[in-house]
């Protein structure tokens, strides 16, 4: 339910302004589409209890947060949002004011919340953590791709208290996973000075328990003493983060060892952070008992970054190298390399190292000389052949069953996959698609590309699954 605004003022002789009435009026209508064009948990999250003074004649509008903490909070995460969207409904370019909702009798009862700490930990104390004190939100790009899973971040970092428990990141390679795992550890380090931070690699825990396993056949005294430090390593820990867990697959010992850290921490209040490569219900050879931990918590996905995103990723990205560039030239770039942020941060290397090489300033010309390879390479048409062996070797079919007119629920559903894929990625006809794929009619083309383009809003899992085909497509 939408809160009507708490800090309307009385006119005189107590009687409340029409006027404000109305401009309340606007706020509620601006929720309301914030409500339309969000996630149901963001929404509820970070805007529902929002509230406004909206004075539109003067061009301000004054949002109230319930804490300084929320304050800053949804004004960093979606400050930005909700500016177009009050300047779409208003018509006009808004000016909005921060502050924290007056609310005497709660402040009278509530803690003082704590102050800002004075100064992060040392570079040799980050150091300790595995974190990289480079990724952080600050020099990371928010866009539409990664939307709730930078906003749940910002959230988990920020929260005093264990949310989203565990936070699960997925997406396919090269789209900033890793890069929103370290600035969630380095933004709660900072919160958080005195507090036990470790992210590591799913690889690296699998090594530390082998190495310490090894003993077991060697010496039982060094063996108990080692899993002992193991042990107290990461059930101390307030956060703990772990990249990349789709590396515990077939790993039954590891498996083992990390459902004991996790029941350790969780349950107990700590913090732990995963990200993985694959949709959760995906892991391949993952005990079901570990399955349903890593999922209770939230899961949320990045995607390849879209076209606006892309433009911002390269024009920050050759800031921070020192490099002059033109938006113009980082939109012929955009529009060239769409796969994901490793790509784009290539780029911006290469054009570093050509421009610099032969001294010539950042220009459209000199980047398409710098990057002729690459944008050879990403110009290369796709082919249906390359859909159809990828679609079929991800489903675990041949290509032949794929065209066949076999009508298993799994194969059909696969093939559907693949004649939408098609239609996205080529430029075939209907008639061409139903030809190509074992004589079909353009009526069953149809039916396939609108199935999939239906389910792909609202299931997860084969937005994921659609993500990740259309890299292996296009590489």
């Amino acid at each position: 339910m939408l809160k009507a605004c708490r800090s309307i003022r009385p006119g005189p002789a107590g009687v409340f302004s029409r006027k404000i009435f109305k401009m309340n009026d606007f706020w509620t209508q601006c929720l309301e589409a914030l409500r339309e064009s969000t996630p149901a948990q963001i929404y509820q999250n970070w805007f529902s209890d929002l509230t406004a003074d909206v004075e539109l004649d003067a061009g301000v509008v004054t949002i109230y947060a319930s804490s300084s903490a929320k304050l800053r909070k949804v004004a960093e995460a979606y400050g930005s949002t909700i500016a177009q969207t009050v300047n779409r409904l208003a018509g006009k370019e808004i000016e909005l004011d921060w502050q924290v909702a007056e609310d005497t009798a709660a402040a009278a009862t509530a803690p003082a919340e704590p102050a800002e700490p004075a100064a992060g930990p040392s570079e040799s104390e980050i150091a300790k953590t595995g974190l990289l004190p480079n990724l952080t939100f600050e020099n990371l790009v928010e866009g539409q791709a990664n939307q709730m899973a930078y906003a749940s971040a910002i959230q988990v970092a920020s929260s005093p208290k264990p949310i989203y428990n565990p936070l699960f990141i997925y997406g396919g390679v090269g789209l900033g996973k890793t890069h929103l795992m370290h600035a969630i550890g380095n933004r709660f380090l900072k919160n958080n000075p005195n507090a036990k931070v470790l992210c590591i690699s799913a690889q690296q825990y699998i090594q530390e328990f082998m190495d310490v396993m090894r003993l077991n056949n060697v010496n039982r005294e060094r063996f108990a003493e080692a899993m002992r430090q193991f042990d107290a390593r990461y059930k101390g820990l307030d956060l703990l983060l772990i990249d990349d867990i789709q590396s515990f697959g077939n790993r039954e010992g590891t498996q083992t060892n990390f459902f004991l850290t996790f029941e350790s921490m969780v349950p107990h209040g700590k913090q732990i952070v995963l990200t993985s490569d694959t949709y959760p219900r995906n892991l391949k050879d993952f005990q079901e008992r570990l399955l349903s931990r890593l999922t209770q918590g939230l899961i949320v996905t990045i995607e390849p970054p879209e076209f606006d995103m892309r433009v911002q990723i390269l024009l920050l990205k050759a800031e921070r190298s020192g490099l002059d560039m033109p938006r113009e030239v980082a939109e012929i770039i955009a529009k060239k390399l769409k796969s994901n942020v490793r790509e784009l941060e290539g780029a911006v290397q290469q054009v570093l190292a050509y421009t610099r090489f032969h001294q010539v300033d950042v220009t459209i010309d000199t980047v398409k000389l710098a990057l002729r390879d690459i944008f050879k390479a990403s110009s290369v048409p796709v082919t249906i052949d390359a859909i159809q062996q990828t679609v079929a070797q991800h489903y675990g079919f041949k290509v032949s069953e794929l065209n066949s007119k076999s009508r298993k629920a799994k194969l059909v559903r696969a093939r559907q996959i693949a004649i939408y894929l098609a239609r996205e990625l080529t430029k075939k006809s209907l008639p061409e698609l139903g030809e190509l794929f074992g004589g079909r009619d353009h009526a069953t083309v149809i039916y396939a590309c609108k199935k999939i383009a239906a389910e792909r809003n609202r299931d997860e899992e084969l937005k994921y699954d659609l993500h990740i085909l259309e890299q292996k497509i296009k590489s």
